[in-house]
């Protein structure tokens, strides 16, 4: 028998994103830095909320339907649950080396081998057949191409683009090197993008779900997603930045195991997550 979603998980997930939302809203603090870069500017919290929510929208109303997903069967769940532990192992041990690594030169090297390295370790120590084919095949080919299209549009053009987004200045960047950015950015797909989203919501959360249901699964992955961002915390120790953290990448946590959860969509998550490390310097970069 599947193991439903409990309240306590759903609510304790939700809590910790509310009370931070909260806090910031109470005392004024309505303008997150939601990147670590020197040059980036800062975003209106309205601009963060509205486009979380608007995508969470679309990706339940486009399209209105889909096939429930089918129970995983009882005979290998034991083994499943080996490895969703074991994967929650390796995102708990990410978090805790990279604020270790924060300041050195192994930084994003270390992430990705304990992220794809730790992940392979735990899927060759404990076999069991991958839930990740089976869940993408309950989703049609035109859905998972297609259904994500209107969210990550949306959510984009608020975030970045709309009146709610204000004017971000990119002048910062400016200065830097055309062929620099160019390969930040491509070396950002690879390392953050790519390697991010294939632990988190491919490997990690598509485990949960078959056992936990999909709240149970998109929450405490959205949480761990988070956590990871902990680092920052190393440079600008406060309850601000702490509570930043929880509301924009445990949100974007949250839209993202959404959108991987109703879609099975690869590109779409890519897409979303793309956008937040480069979509801001394509003005740049094209300019």
């Amino acid at each position: 028998m599947q193991i439903r979603t409990t309240p306590l998980i759903v609510g304790c997930c939700l809590a910790a994103v509310a009370l931070a939302l909260g806090a910031l809203v109470a005392t004024g603090h309505t303008d997150l830095r939601l990147s670590t870069d020197a040059e980036a500017d800062t975003t209106p919290l309205l601009a963060v909320a509205s486009s979380l929510a608007a995508g969470l929208l679309l990706i339940r109303l486009v399209p209105p339907r889909l096939p429930a997903p089918a129970p995983w069967p009882a005979e290998e769940r034991p083994a499943l649950t080996r490895q969703a532990l074991g994967l929650t192992a390796v995102a708990v041990a990410v978090v805790l080396a990279l604020v270790a690594l924060r300041d050195t030169a192994f930084y994003g090297a270390a992430k990705v081998a304990l992220l794809l390295g730790g992940a392979a370790l735990v899927l060759l120590l404990w076999r069991s057949p991958s839930p990740l084919r089976r869940a993408r095949a309950e989703v049609p080919a035109r859905w998972r191409l297609l259904a994500p299209v209107p969210a990550v549009v949306c959510w984009a053009y608020l975030l970045y683009y709309s009146p709610l987004a204000g004017s971000s200045d990119v002048s910062a960047y400016a200065g830097l090197d055309r062929a620099y950015l160019i390969l930040a950015m491509a070396l950002t797909f690879l390392t953050a993008s790519v390697t991010e989203e294939v632990f988190y919501r491919l490997l990690l959360q598509t485990r949960l779900e078959a056992l936990l249901g999909r709240w149970g699964a998109i929450l405490p992955t959205a949480l761990l997603f988070a956590a990871m961002h902990l680092s920052r915390l190393v440079e600008t120790p406060t309850w601000q930045a702490l509570a930043t953290i929880a509301v924009w990448h445990g949100g974007l946590g949250i839209l993202l195991g959404y959108l991987w959860s109703r879609h099975r969509s690869v590109w779409g998550v890519l897409a979303v997550h793309t956008a937040v490390n480069s979509l801001i310097l394509l003005p740049v970069v094209l300019g």
